[in-house]
């Protein structure tokens, strides 16, 4: 069996012979780039052998490995993660978690009261309702109230009495201390490309700590449909295990970094879109896959944090966020959850932008949502040198003096180009001509004298196409046909879903208050931009404003508080899907929408 060795790292793996290249990266547990779920499309999995004669270029996911090698892994996957800010939590009562003084009255002969039924009774009576003394604390209830200090016998207490404090989630008793001591709430946002961690101070909300990485689900495609056909195909749930174990060492990551006793974790809230929280949850997505395109379950889901190996106390409990339809899930329900309470007074449209792009159009008690296949192009996957936000992407381009200027995450010189940087190109390409309006990128036969001064010698073929380099280097970053017309689709379906949004509540788009922009690829983009490649209505350009991880935002909301999480549900009642992938009215509305 051929032995692999990872430099710099000198981390070795066994693989059967013939096994590809792609799939021993993933046994090992490293992280690879596979926008296209290794179909060899993307060219993104490009790894180098050091064991030939001369180091050998190759695609990992169309390389057998059938010998020994040595494999060039020191690529960064450095990538910039929107994690938010502190939300305030003091317009939210009802906490999920309390931590209640009590005294327990010792038992007196003759008394058969269970001392579950002792407990429940005191606690019940500063609560108001019955508390549950689930099994993994009933199993060991007398022990642990034998640590509490012991009162003597008094007029009030014949018996004497423990006194201490009770951890309860809602109305369930999970731990008895003898001090109030350390109580937290974890909040994840599942995206399609990252996964944030908040961990939260159970009793003041305040966020501790927060988590982050990118979601290793990325090595089996960028986009959710690839990842739903490896799943159904997948019987040995690969997918499933990657988002479990990225979520348990999240919270590993928080307890490490803290040095906090995980037994001190007693409850969480995920959010994630519908494809992700299936594979959370082991359930197939096939459904996703065929018309209609429904979710297998839409619900607020709650099981025991354990299910989802999660290190926390034995009686932690992990609800996971309704959804609204197939491809609108929890993550949207999150972005919901987070904005202020008249934030739909006026008619406000919300836009979550990524692999997926998710649509709300509200007002009053009237909500709207669609989904539209956008694309990964905006997260950089499918776009020649594209790559998500990191040091060296180009994240924004202005046009000065008639000349492109670049500007590059981290000041070095230029490597890739990230979503915001890309939007910004094509928008300056556009005003100086360079690029039609149809989307062609033009011959410098047609371009300005100063144009083709100072651009000509960089239009060059790449891949049998057309292409600009933004360089000078002949070998540095550019602009293919290819990836203008990856944008194109994209900014067409997201358009696509802003007007069928309006028809179906028989609005026009000028009439629009706000809008929302959520979400790392919402934040970081030019609003201007986006108008003028058509993505939205040129009308509202200064109407638009970002909210940040909004869907993080309302995941700490419901892992919060018991009110946040049952408004999850209402939510999800509320909004009225609008199913675009079968409507003959979007195929038309795209095709038109098509053009810059």
């Amino acid at each position: 069996m051929p032995n692999i060795k990872f430099c710099p790292d000198n981390q070795s793996i066994t693989v059967a012979d013939g096994t590809l290249l792609i799939d021993a990266i993933r046994q090992a547990g490293l992280y690879i780039d596979a926008p296209c779920g290794g179909q060899g499309k993307c060219g993104k999995c490009r790894v180098t052998l050091l064991n030939k004669k001369e180091p050998v270029t190759v695609l990992a996911c169309h390389f057998p490995v059938t010998e020994d090698l040595t494999v060039d892994f020191s690529k960064k996957t450095d990538t910039q993660i929107l994690t938010g800010s502190d939300i305030a939590m003091s317009r939210l009562a009802n906490p999920q978690i309390t931590i209640l003084s009590a005294t327990i009255p010792h038992q007196s002969i003759g008394d058969c009261d269970s001392l579950c039924s002792r407990v429940s009774s005191v606690l019940e009576q500063q609560i108001g309702r019955p508390v549950k003394i689930p099994l993994t604390t009933a199993a060991t209830l007398y022990r642990q109230l034998e640590k509490l200090p012991r009162l003597p016998a008094s007029a009030e207490y014949p018996s004497g009495a423990w006194k201490g404090f009770f951890v309860l989630q809602s109305d369930t008793l999970l731990a008895i201390r003898e001090q109030p001591g350390n109580a937290y709430v974890l909040a994840y946002d599942i995206g399609t490309t990252t996964i944030v961690s908040y961990l939260l101070d159970a009793v003041s909300g305040k966020t501790v700590h927060i988590s982050s990485m990118l979601n290793p689900q990325t090595a089996y495609g960028a986009d959710v449909i690839s990842r739903c056909e490896y799943a159904v195909d997948d019987s040995k749930n690969h997918l499933t295990s990657c988002i479990q174990n990225a979520v348990a060492a999240l919270a590993d990551e928080h307890i490490k970094t803290l040095g906090i006793s995980a037994s001190d974790i007693f409850f969480a809230v995920l959010a994630g879109n519908t494809c992700m929280e299936h594979l959370l949850l082991e359930i197939s997505p096939d459904s996703l896959l065929h018309a209609p395109y429904l979710a297998t379950t839409d619900q607020l889901i709650t099981l025991p944090a354990a299910a989802l190996k999660l290190p926390y106390h034995p009686g932690a409990q992990a609800a996971v966020l309704p959804c609204i339809a197939g491809f609108v899930g929890g993550d949207t329900i999150a972005v919901l959850l987070s904005l202020p309470e008249h934030t739909f007074d006026f008619l406000t449209l919300i836009l979550d932008i990524g692999t997926n792009g998710e649509l709300v159009l509200g007002k009053d008690d009237q909500l709207y949502a669609c989904s539209t296949a956008a694309g990964p192009a905006f997260e950089g996957a499918k776009i020649s040198c594209g790559m998500r936000g990191a040091p060296g992407a180009i994240d924004h381009v202005t046009i000065e003096n008639g000349k492109l200027k670049l500007h590059v995450i981290g000041d070095g010189a230029p490597s890739v180009i990230c979503g915001s940087g890309l939007l910004d190109l094509i928008a300056c390409l556009l005003d100086l001509g360079i690029i039609s309006n149809r989307g062609r990128l033009e011959k410098p036969a047609k371009w300005s004298d100063g144009l083709k001064e100072a651009y000509g010698s960089r239009f060059v073929t790449r891949d049998n196409v057309s292409a600009l380099l933004l360089t000078d280097d002949e070998n540095g970053v550019y602009l293919s046909q290819k990836d203008i017309r990856e944008v194109q689709l994209a900014k067409a379906a997201l358009a696509s879903g802003i007007e069928l949004l309006c028809q179906e509540m028989e609005v026009s788009d000028s009439e629009i208050s706000q809008v929302l922009l959520a979400g790392a690829f919402g934040t970081y983009l030019s609003p201007a931009s986006a108008c003028r490649i058509g993505l939205i209505p040129e009308t509202l350009l200064d109407r638009i404003r970002t909210i940040g991880n909004a869907a993080g935002e309302g995941a700490k909301l419901a892992a919060y508080s018991q009110t946040a999480l049952a408004k999850s549900e209402e939510l999800a009642k509320q909004a009225k899907f609008v199913e675009l992938a079968t409507s003959r009215q979007f195929q038309e509305t795209y095709l038109k929408r098509l053009n810059f």
